[in-house]
């Protein structure tokens, strides 16, 4: 089971779910927020890790992509030296990990049901990020390509 949930970062250092953001962020050039990620009951990601969500969503995208082509993927957040990778590790499998400091967070899930999940829960979140921010739209729309694809 993967759940997905993004939020952005309000100027008062709370989150508010994407979905439900009734304003857009302040700097549409830097767009704080988080991704929360729970794979089979294990937290990869979450509001703590909070950063420029839609560049990270646009590096998962890229991961994606990458994972389908190659085998595996990796990325650093937008402006954290934190590592996300995806592996295939065969028999339908992908390890996922995140590491950074001295944490490390693993576990496997099946590839197909991970990239259903990302690409669903990354094309909310820009179709959303559109709404919001319809100056951004044409990089938005570049990155819901890729991640897609």
């Amino acid at each position: 089971m993967i759940d997905i949930k993004s939020y952005l970062r309000t100027k008062s250092g709370s989150f508010v779910d994407v979905a439900e953001a009734g304003s857009p962020p302040a700097d549409p050039s830097y767009v704080e927020g988080a991704i929360e990620m729970t794979i089979n009951g294990v937290r990869i990601l979450d509001r703590e890790l909070w950063d420029y969500v839609d560049e990270l969503w646009a590096y998962i995208g890229d991961m994606v992509l990458k994972l389908a082509n190659e085998g595996e993927a990796s990325t650093y957040f937008p402006d954290q030296p934190i590592r996300l990778s995806f592996k295939r590790l065969g028999g339908g499998l992908v390890l996922v990990s995140l590491t950074y400091d001295d944490v490390k967070r693993t576990v496997s899930v099946g590839e197909r049901e991970l990239v259903e999940a990302l690409r669903r829960s990354g094309t909310e979140f820009f179709t959303r990020m559109k709404e919001l921010l319809p100056e951004n739209a044409l990089g938005y729309d570049d990155a819901l390509t890729r991640l897609t694809s």
